[in-house]
């Protein structure tokens, strides 16, 4: 049988009146919770990003700081996930207190004195909507597990009713990132082999990415794809590349981890981005020349070799980086070879 629902729950009650915390406390306790009362206003915030609270109780009239300020310093705080917050007042309840409550952030009055059903009806029924909230944000980390960002995104647009644009052009910089032979050698190896290998590479390379404010488009086998937007997208590309390359380069030289190395290219320039799939399967890429020629520079890319092009040259001259020209390259499908760098590591 299930536990009741106030079983391992944390309410957190703001009082300045000590009898008022007492009768809640008792009557809170005798029905299961955890209570945490304070009487200073001013250690509200400080308390609930401490013991993370289901519910926060919490008086309106009191001495220093307010309920609505405690509300708004609650709500402004961006280390605090959502906490229902139930005000508790004295005075009369007009809507204009409702409606000033209501819009700083809190979730529910209550009017002293108060029968203590309705309170604990309240309370239950606040809780049920932070457990519906929880649920949604982590069904959402899980699904920015297996879909891009900007796959995600658009999914929240959706949802919310947001306009969305068709096709849009914009300015990016994508890189490509291939593990060099691990078809050939993974041949050798068992399927839980494979597996962990391509993990570890896959997870080491994925952390450098979000580290460099990459969005990781597309993940196909021991492939990644990821864009970079913004005024430093050519910057943090190519300081992403270096990175996952020095990462993975460490691991080269130990015993049995020859099968670790990349090539990854990087191209500059405009692509169109917009959803492709039909209506039971959506992805939210974007595609075009500048794509193209990332993948092909990635091709040429022999292992821990960085290959980028002109355009992106163009954008991270005299930013501290060390390369040189290799001469123009021709490239699968594109009509006429192109000028291509490569990045100096030291390793």
């Amino acid at each position: 049988m299930d536990k009741p629902l106030q079983y391992n729950r944390t309410i957190l009650v703001v009082d300045d009146e000590v009898l008022n915390l007492q009768l809640l406390s008792e009557l809170l306790t005798g029905e299961g919770y955890t209570v945490v009362c304070i009487s200073n206003s001013e250690e509200a915030a400080a308390k609930v990003r401490e013991i993370k609270p289901d519910v926060i109780l919490l008086d309106v009239m009191m001495p220093k700081l307010n309920g609505y300020q405690v509300c708004t310093l609650v709500r402004a705080d961006a280390t605090i996930s959502y906490i229902p917050i139930i005000f508790l007042t004295a005075t009369e309840i007009n809507h204009q207190n409702i409606i000033r409550g209501l819009d700083i952030g809190g979730d529910d009055y209550l009017a002293k004195p108060f029968h203590h059903f309705e309170l604990l009806s309240r309370i239950r029924a606040n809780i049920r909507i932070k457990d519906l909230y929880d649920e949604l944000t982590d069904a959402k980390t899980e699904l920015s597990r297996y879909v891009s960002r900007t796959t995600s995104l658009l999914v929240e647009k959706a949802v919310t009713g947001e306009i969305i644009t068709p096709v849009e052009r914009v300015e990016v910089t994508t890189l490509f990132s291939d593990m060099r032979g691990f078809t050939t050698i993974a041949e050798q190896m068992d399927c839980a082999e494979v597996f962990e290998k391509l993990n570890y590479s896959l997870s080491t390379q994925i952390k450098v990415i979000e580290e460099h404010h990459g969005i990781i488009d597309k993940l196909s086998g021991d492939e990644i794809m990821t864009v970079f937007h913004g005024e430093r997208r050519a910057e943090n590309a190519v300081a992403c590349a270096q990175a996952i390359i020095e990462s993975l380069a460490g691991r080269n030289s130990h015993q049995g981890n020859d099968w670790i190395g990349v090539g990854i290219g990087i191209h500059s320039g405009r692509a169109y981005m917009g959803t492709l799939g039909s209506e039971t399967r959506k992805h939210h890429t974007i595609v075009g020349n500048t794509v193209n020629v990332a993948a092909r520079l990635c091709g040429c890319a022999k292992k821990f070799q960085i290959l980028f092009s002109a355009e992106t040259e163009k954008l991270i001259r005299e930013k501290g980086f060390n390369y040189r020209s290799v001469g123009n390259l021709t490239l699968k499908g594109l009509r006429a070879p192109i000028e291509a760098f490569e990045l100096s590591l030291k390793m």
